[in-house]
């Protein structure tokens, strides 16, 4: 009873009760006016997901037409080789004979699909009552696609807060399961009879708004099923305990680190590649293989250069010469050797300065040489038509034998065979600077200098420095005064040392004091390489 009512009269009661009797024949109107409109929403609802399956199955189909025609293009361009009805080839099909095969390349990457996905489930506190409510054990996201080219490459999220089955109704075709699974977390992906290739992870945010990650990623290659109905694959920590995400129980999850504001939120991040043909059509191959071919000229046999022998030929055989140089040195019979002017005077001025004026026998056009020993104008000459050591050494080995022959008993006898060799091959070396530093060449006059400093002894330091200061050779110059202050003990002793130029004492006396001779010298500088 209302406050007031004791207060009506009879007449006034029975006026309040045809009211009432009237507003109740009004809701009851808009009662049935509601049942339609509720009716109404729930086959909207209806067509929606009707349509939705639709759109699916188009997009499916859409993906198989997409396959069909690359297949068609395959087989036009004659690249078919394990495709379904196409004739195996017998031999592979070879680039040009000019080509060759640089590089081959196969990757299994190249088709594979990305995406991330967020869900977030707020008042997880009343989760598990609402779920009762409704009748299952889990909750569900909305429907996510991965590989947006294939219409199954659709998945969603599932979370049952006490580990229980995985069933939902969010729709028929993520339903279809071999047997009912049951977990805490999982990742559902649409029913289908082709097979995939997945790499999932699952996040979990924690307190600092941060995703931390669930698990290790997973890699797992879902075969195609063959005879069989087409089923749902299911990835995620699926368990039959009370345990649930990293361990906790749902209570404890509750009031842990990973709920705020009494929500939880998931992150999945997948990668897929999907397989667009069936086994059933025949062999499938997923690699992407790719080949660089390189253009190879016809192969062409290119000689060894001659340069240098073709020059050495004409100085050793005498073809075309112009001019001979004459050794006659000492006493030892002379010896000619037969060159060219345009060869020597462009290699050395002073051979040009000579040749500008006129020679002692111009007849015979004939140079004489008469402070070099033969084997040094030798080694020179060779230098001159080849610019090579090698050839400098070789000369001075062929004359060395040649020339010890004769005394190779003795020196045997002697027991000095080895330090005879020695001193032959310094004494050649010293020719060869001074030929050198004569007729200005000074690439050779620096490798000579170098091989002499190589050869120092406590015997050949006072004869080395004597040499060096003659010549300008500063580097063998100072070699033979450091190793003179080394060895000082030793050298001073000796009676070359007492017969030293005054000149080259003093050079001793200033390098063991500690001053570089060749930079305190006035007037001498040493000519740059």
């Amino acid at each position: 009873m209302e406050a007031g009512d004791e207060h009506l009269t009879a007449h006034e009661l029975r006026a309040r009760i045809e009211e009432q009797r009237a507003l109740r024949a009004t809701l009851i109107n808009d009662r049935a006016t509601a049942d339609n409109e509720v009716a109404e929403a729930r086959e909207r609802q209806r067509l929606r997901r009707e349509l939705e399956k639709e759109r699916y199955a188009n997009a499916a189909v859409r993906g198989e037409v997409l396959s069909l025609r690359g297949q068609r293009r395959t087989i036009d361009n004659d690249l078919a080789e394990n495709m379904p009805g196409a004739p195996r080839p017998t031999e592979q099909k070879r680039p040009p004979s000019s080509s060759a095969l640089a590089k081959s390349t196969v990757t299994y990457a190249s088709n594979v699909a990305k995406h991330e996905f967020v869900w977030e489930v707020q008042g997880l506190s009343w989760l598990e009552q609402q779920l009762t409510q409704e009748g299952r054990e889990c909750t569900n996201s909305n429907i996510f696609q991965v590989d947006p080219t294939d219409g199954y490459s659709t998945y969603m999220l599932v979370f049952s807060p006490r580990g229980g089955s995985l069933e939902h109704e969010a729709d028929d075709d993520y339903q279809v399961f071999d047997s009912i699974p049951r977990g805490t977390l999982a990742l559902i992906r649409r029913a289908d009879d082709y097979g995939t290739n997945l790499c999932y992870r699952f996040f979990v945010r924690d307190a600092s708004l941060e995703f931390q990650p669930l698990g290790e990623a997973t890699r797992v290659a879902v075969p195609a099923r063959e005879g069989d109905e087409p089923a749902c694959f299911v990835g995620g920590p699926l368990h039959s305990d009370s345990k649930g995400l990293f361990g906790l129980s749902f209570d404890e999850l509750l009031g842990s680190e990973w709920v705020k504001d009494d929500s939880i939120c998931f992150k999945v991040c997948i990668e897929e590649a999907v397989m667009k043909e069936h086994p059933s059509g025949g062999q499938i191959r997923v690699g992407k293989t790719d080949v660089v071919y390189e253009h190879k000229p016809p192969s062409v046999e290119v000689p060894p250069p001659t340069l240098q022998a073709d020059f050495l030929s004409l100085l050793t055989e005498g073809r075309h010469s112009d001019v001979t140089i004459e050794a006659a040195f000492g006493e030892a019979a002379p010896v000619a050797f037969s060159a060219h002017t345009i060869i020597l005077s462009q290699r050395s001025d002073v051979f040009a300065a000579a040749f500008s004026h006129e020679m002692r026998e111009s007849a015979t056009r004939t140079l004489t040489v008469t402070d070099v020993p033969p084997p040094a104008l030798k080694a020179l000459l060779h230098f001159l038509y080849t610019d090579d050591f090698d050839e400098v050494q070789k000369v001075l080995r062929e004359e060395g034998s040649s020339g010890g022959s004769s005394s190779s008993s003795g020196a045997a006898a002697s027991g000095g065979a080895s330090s005879g060799a020695a001193e032959q091959s310094i004494a050649q070396l010293q020719a060869v600077l001074a030929a050198a530093h004569k007729y200005g060449v000074l690439r050779l006059l620096r490798w000579a200098e170098g091989q002499l400093c190589d050869k120092l002894s406590c015997e050949m330091a006072c004869s080395l420095l004597s040499l060096a200061h003659v010549y300008g050779a500063t580097e063998l110059e100072r070699n033979c005064l450091a190793f003179m202050k080394a060895n000082m003990a030793n050298v001073v002793k000796r009676a070359d040392f007492a017969a030293l130029a005054p000149e080259a004492l003093v050079k001793f006396n200033m390098h063991c004091a500690g001053v570089d001779p060749a930079e305190e010298e006035p007037g001498r500088k040493r000519k740059r390489d």
